[in-house]
C-alpha cells in the first residue's frame, strides 16, 4: 500500500493481512446463513486485536488513528461484518484514550479487560422512534432514578452493531427530573438486558446488528458516564470523534477486495470470442483506469485527513477538524461503492450472482452510506461553510 509511511506500518499491515485471510475461509458461511461472526470475533480477540488502540500503559498496542485505518482497511478484505464490529469496539477505544471521558478505576479495567480478549464496546444509540443520534434526537430510552441511587434503564437501542458479542454497552437515555441525557455504562448479563434478534439485512449479515431490549436495567451511580443537554455533545465526542474514520477504512477494504478480485479476474479471463484477455479490451482498461481513480481519491483524502488529525496538538484542535473528518467520510464511502460498481461492470453478468465475491461486495459496501454521519448532513455542513453562518441562519428562518 502507498499509505504505508514506515517499519511500524508495514508489520502491523503484514499481521492484519494474516489474519484477514483466516477470516476469509469462513465470511461467506456467515453471509449465506446471516448469523453472528462469532468465531470470527473470538478469533480476533485471541490473537489481541482487541487491544489494538488500547495504551501501552495497559498493555495494549497504542495504535493512532492512522495505524487504526491501515488496519480496518485490510481486515475487511477477510470479513467486512467483523472488521465493522471490530471497528467500532476499536474507534471508541481510541476515542477514550485520547479524551479521557471515563473515570480511571473503570477505564483501566476495561482496557485490561480487552487485552485479555474478554472485553467489547459500543455505543448503542440509535432508536426505532429518534433513528440515529447523530440526528440530534432526544433518546426515547428513559433513565429513571432508583430510591436507593442508581437508575433504572427502559427502551429499545436498534442497529446494535456486535450486539451479541458485546460486553460493555453504552446507552444513552433521557433522565426527566434533570431535562438531560445520560451516558450509562451497561454491562453484559445484567438483569433487564435482552437481545432480540431483527438483523434480517441485505448488507453486513453477520454484523448482529440486531436490537437491545433494556426493561428496567438498574445502573450505578458510578455507571452514569456523562451527563449532557439534549442535542450537547458528550465528554467522549470531545476529540472531534475521528475515531469514525474506522467506518470508511473496512468499506474502502471491501471495494478494495472488489479491486483486487476484478484485476486478477480481467487478467485472465479470455472468452472464446475474444481469444485474448478482456483486459487487453479498451472499454474494459477504461473502466478500470476509472476504478484506480477512485481507488487513489479515496485513499489519498483517507490517510491524509487521518495524519492531520493525528498531528492536531489539542483536542480544540482535532475538534476544529470536524467538517474535514465527515467529507472525508463521505468522499471515502461514495468512492468505495462507485468502485464495486466498476468492478461489476468489467466482470459482467456473472457478477450479480450468489456464488461470486462481487454480489456480497456490492451489498456489504452500501451499508456504508448508512452509517454516520449521512450524507445529507455532511453537505449541508459544507454548504453552510460555504455560503456563511449568516446564509445559513437567513435559510433556517
Amino acid at each position: 500500500m502507498a499509505q504505508i509511511r514506515h517499519a511500524a506500518d508495514e508489520e502491523l499491515v503484514t499481521w492484519v493481512e494474516t489474519l484477514a485471510s483466516k477470516l476469509a475461509i469462513r465470511a461467506e458461511r456467515y453471509d449465506r446463513e446471516g448469523t453472528f461472526v462469532s468465531e470470527q470475533i473470538t478469533y480476533l480477540q485471541s490473537v489481541g486485536y482487541a487491544g489494538l488502540t488500547v495504551p501501552k500503559i495497559y498493555g495494549g498496542r497504542g495504535c493512532d488513528l492512522y495505524q487504526l485505518l491501515l488496519a480496518q482497511e485490510r481486515l475487511a478484505h477477510g470479513d467486512p461484518s467483523a472488521a465493522l464490529v471490530m471497528g467500532w469496539h476499536l474507534g471508541i477505544t481510541l476515542s477514550l484514550a485520547l479524551t479521557g471521558a471515563w473515570p480511571e478505576p473503570i477505564y483501566a479495567e476495561f482496557c485490561r479487560s480487552a487485552v485479555q480478549g474478554k472485553a467489547l464496546v459500543n455505543a448503542c444509540g440509535t432508536e426505532p422512534d429518534s433513528g440515529s443520534p447523530s440526528r440530534g434526537g432526544r433518546p426515547s430510552t428513559l433513565a429513571v432514578r432508583a430510591p436507593g441511587g442508581g437508575y433504572h434503564l427502559t427502551g429499545k437501542k436498534t442497529w446494535a452493531t456486535g450486539s451479541p458479542a458485546i460486553t460493555h454497552i453504552l446507552v444513552t437515555a433521557y433522565v426527566e427530573d434533570v431535562d438531560c441525557v445520560g451516558e450509562f455504562l451497561v454491562r453484559k448479563g445484567a438483569a433487564g438486558v435482552q437481545l432480540e434478534h431483527s438483523w434480517d439485512s441485505m448488507a453486513m449479515r453477520g454484523s448482529g446488528s440486531h436490537t437491545v431490549v433494556l426493561d428496567h436495567v438498574f445502573v450505578p451511580e458510578e455507571h452514569l458516564l456523562d451527563l449532557v443537554a439534549p442535542g450537547q455533545k458528550t465528554a467522549r465526542s470531545s476529540d472531534g470523534s475521528g475515531w469514525l474514520l474506522h467506518i470508511p477504512a473496512t468499506y474502502l477494504g471491501i471495494a478494495n477486495a472488489a479491486r483486487d478480485y476484478t484485476i486478477d479476474f480481467a487478467k485472465k479471463y479470455a472468452p472464446n470470442s475474444l481469444g485474448q484477455p478482456i483486459a487487453t479490451v479498451p472499454h474494459v482498461r477504461e473502466k478500470i483506469g476509472q476504478l484506480e481513480v477512485q481507488r487513489g481519491i479515496a485513499e489519498s483524502v483517507l490517510f491524509a485527513t487521518a495524519r492531520r488529525y493525528d498531528d492536531a496538538p489539542t483536542l480544540e484542535a482535532k475538534r476544529a477538524l470536524r467538517e474535514e473528518l465527515a467529507l472525508a467520510k463521505y468522499a471515502v464511502t461514495n468512492a468505495a461503492v462507485s468502485m464495486v460498481d466498476l468492478a461489476m461492470r468489467i466482470v459482467g453478468g456473472q457478477s450479480i450472482l450468489r456464488s461470486h465475491p462481487l454480489e456480497r461486495y456490492y451489498r456489504d459496501v452500501r451499508a456504508g452510506l448508512h452509517n454516520p454521519p449521512m450524507d445529507d448532513v455532511t453537505l449541508r455542513q459544507l454548504a453552510d461553510r460555504a455560503l456563511g453562518k449568516e446564509v445559513a441562519t437567513k435559510k433556517e428562518r
